[in-house]
């Protein structure tokens, strides 16, 4: 994954833009639940709908983030080696993989998905998620802090990244030490 975003041509053609929220993104991931969950019947997994595009009212990459939970760990190269007809395969380690899908050879294709495969209960991308729908003053913090970084790191995907990181962190410290 790292050789990919350290890629300048990669950086160039696909630059860190956060667009007004859409209305559509719920759809979009519906639509995409309805079909992972198609491809993969046999299988015990839950989806969600995770990032910013899950969040009403704010910028987002227009990008839908979704974490495919695997409830058994036999299951996991199974359910990548299926996915593989559609997605392509980014990293994979142990317990994880990232998939994406709608990247074209001269940029983003009109709709774009990020799948994260994950063992069961590595899910703390959604407890953000639903910390910052019930919050809607943090989703605010966090909408500007993306905006900032958007700037300093249009062509850095990794940065951008790192940059939201400490953030999300603590916000989930802070709702775990009171909740």
């Amino acid at each position: 994954m790292n050789k990919i975003f350290k890629d300048e041509d990669f950086k160039r053609k696909f630059p860190i833009k956060l667009v007004k929220h859409n209305s559509e993104w719920t759809h979009w991931y519906e639509i995409e639940k309805i079909n992972l969950l198609a491809k993969l019947e046999k299988y015990k997994v839950s989806l969600y709908h995770i990032g910013s595009t899950a969040i009403p009212n704010i910028y987002s990459k227009d990008i839908i983030d979704i974490i495919l939970e695997v409830n058994e760990r036999d299951d996991f190269d199974g359910i990548i080696d299926i996915l593989y007809d559609e997605w392509e395969l980014r990293w994979k380690e142990e317990n994880r993989a990232f998939l994406v899908k709608g990247y074209g050879d001269n940029g983003f294709l009109d709709k774009v998905y990020h799948l994260h495969v994950r063992i069961k209960g590595d899910i703390e991308e959604v407890k953000f998620r639903d910390i910052l729908i019930e919050n809607p003053k943090i989703a605010k913090q966090y909408e500007k802090l993306k905006l900032d970084l958007e700037t300093t790191y249009k062509y850095d995907r990794e940065e951008y990244t790192a940059g939201k990181t400490k953030f999300i962190k603590n916000i989930i410290k802070e709702y775990d030490l009171h909740n």
